[in-house]
């Protein structure tokens, strides 16, 4: 998956840091960018990322929230 949809969510799991959670609040060129809320686990916005969902996915360290 390449693309991003509004308020589609990502967790990625730290075994130090804990779970971290993003939700995609806007989307451009077709999904295939946008911008992702990124929160811990008590909802505190800790940053946010701008940019391709190619390249937020290509970390690995955020999969698809069930």
């Amino acid at each position: 998956m390449k693309h991003f949809s509004v308020r589609q969510k990502w967790v990625a799991r730290d075994a130090i840091f804990g779970t971290f959670f993003g939700e995609v609040t806007e989307v451009s060129d077709d999904g295939k960018s946008g911008i992702v809320v990124i929160t811990d686990d008590r909802g505190n916005v800790l940053d946010t990322f701008s940019g391709s969902a190619a390249d937020f996915q290509t970390s690995g360290e955020w999969q698809l929230a069930d």
